[in-house]
């Protein structure tokens, strides 16, 4: 019997897990109890929300035991990744990576690319107009200390109280939030920048399973840039097992 260690909370997690052999003990973990509910039901499977330090996927990597811990958490989520990968490590469990293949460099629109939200926060300032910014609530802190924040920049959110508290916190105007789960659509995307009249969009590099490629419509259709920040590096990624399809890291786990 094949057990695993999921870092799960993302679209690419829930089609990994459902692709799963029935006999298959899974634990997924997720940050976020909205990300556990993206998970469906199915034998063998047990969840845990909740963020997790290196101490604490210890603590789960010796009570499951798995065969593999099966990282699949958001690109951008490099402090969950490193935490998953040295537990592993310390645990002799094998670690086993899965990374969303970029779009970044495929054509459609003006993109300009910065490798931090702080570079793209301060090319912002250059820009004209206002600025719907599609990155979630992690990193608003780069934009929010801009003196024009509160006048120019929307903000699409995942509808969550968790995060609309923290907005409304930072005494942002309701009216500059557009509170939504899953996806957006190209054609949603351009409703909402031009409900908002702006002039670029801000989006992080999360692939298609993140909605990239809808942002980068919905830009080129409106003709306006679409400020894209590069995927950040991670570390002792050689030492991992990299998987850019899900089909492929499937094979690997039930063919071994």
């Amino acid at each position: 019997m094949t057990r695993l260690l999921v870092v799960a909370g993302t679209a690419d997690a829930a089609e990994f897990i459902a692709a799963q052999p029935p006999e298959t003990e899974i634990l997924a973990t997720t940050f976020s109890q909205l990300g556990a509910e993206c998970i469906a039901p199915r034998p063998g499977l047990r969840l845990q929300s909740g963020a997790l330090d290196a101490a604490a996927f210890q603590q789960l990597l010796a009570e499951v035991k798995p065969d593999w811990l099966v990282d699949l958490s958001h690109p951008f989520a490099v402090e969950v990744s490193q935490n998953a990968r040295n537990a592993a490590a310390a645990c002799n469990v094998p670690y086993l990576r899965y990374e969303r293949q970029t779009l970044a460099d495929e054509p459609g629109g003006a993109i300009w690319h910065f490798p931090d939200f702080a570079a793209a926060a301060a090319a912002c300032q250059q820009i004209e107009g206002n600025i719907l910014l599609t990155i979630g609530s992690k990193n608003l802190s780069y934009f929010a200390s801009l003196p024009d924040f509160h006048q120019r920049f929307y903000l699409r959110v995942l509808a969550e109280s968790r995060i609309l508290q923290e907005l409304e916190a930072l005494q942002i105007d309701p009216g500059h939030v557009f509170a939504m789960k899953g996806v957006a659509s190209a054609e949603l995307n351009v409703a909402l920048a031009r409900q908002c009249r702006a002039a670029a969009i801000v989006s992080k590099d999360s692939g298609a399973a993140g909605g990239l490629p809808e942002k980068m419509q919905a830009a080129a259709e409106l003709h306006i840039p679409l400020l894209l920040i590069d995927r950040p590096a991670v570390q002792n990624q050689s030492a991992a097992a990299v998987f850019n399809s899900l089909a492929e890291l499937n094979r690997y786990i039930n063919q071994q």
